[in-house]
């Protein structure tokens, strides 16, 4: 079994002015970097990560080496490794613009967001299913070089107390909408159930990921796990 926390970056300040960011980027707010802080003492609490793949982002890696240096002060600092894969959707035109600017000046193309939300691509930009294409190989290696690490490991290092091997533990910092491609991939949902599920900045999700069934849940400003996914 592998353990997944999927972890948004931290509010920023396009977030606030609800700017729509893309490739675009701003930095942490304050908030932001307090909801990082907190993220990174969970994590420590369920033992941290044995590695942190991270969006090459301006504000997934603020948000990373934040949590990092909370893991890290409980001893448990983990490897860094960046991914574009991991990126947030290209917005093209809009990126930098406000959502009510976006409304404005297309407003069939936002129409055409409002039913569509997973298939709809901004202009020049890509939508969900796009996205879908550029992530598949990163998880596909991820899940290689998992089941390599557990066949190397012997039955009788590093197990718990009942005598089960610790399950590889991994951390994805990225974005908003990544999170709900990724999740989609994961847990095999559907493009409407999919582009219902939301990802605040202060919840990161958990996922045990295994042959069959994968369990999932989320920690939210710093409690639970509460089960399944957070919805619209």
């Amino acid at each position: 079994m592998t353990i997944l926390y999927l972890l948004r970056h931290g509010e920023t300040l396009w977030n606030v002015e609800h700017r729509m960011q893309g490739r675009g980027d701003s930095p942490l707010t304050e908030r932001g970097r307090e909801q990082a802080a907190g993220h990174g003492d969970v994590l420590a609490r369920l033992g941290g990560v044995d590695e942190l793949l991270v969006s090459p982002s301006g504000r997934t890696r603020q948000t990373a080496a934040i949590v990092n240096a909370r893991l890290a002060a409980a001893g448990l600092a983990a490897p860094v490794s960046y991914h574009e894969a991991l990126m947030e959707r290209h917005s093209g035109e809009w990126e930098g613009l406000t959502l009510s600017e976006i409304q404005a000046r297309y407003p069939d193309h936002w129409e055409e967001r409002e039913t569509d939300p997973y298939f709809h691509r901004p202009p020049g930009g890509e939508n969900h299913a796009d996205m879908e294409r550029r992530v598949e190989e990163l998880l596909e290696s991820l899940r290689n070089r998992i089941a390599v690490v557990q066949s190397e490991r012997p039955s009788s290092s590093d197990s718990r107390p009942d005598g089960a091997t610790r399950p590889v533990r991994v951390g994805i910092v990225t974005h908003g909408i990544m999170s709900r491609v990724i999740l989609k991939l994961l847990l095999g949902l559907g493009p409407e159930e999919a582009a219902r599920v939301r990802h605040p900045n202060a919840l990161f999700y958990r996922l045990e990921v295994a042959g069959g069934a994968t369990p999932h849940g989320y920690f939210l400003d710093g409690e639970g796990p509460f089960s399944g996914l957070l919805r619209h």
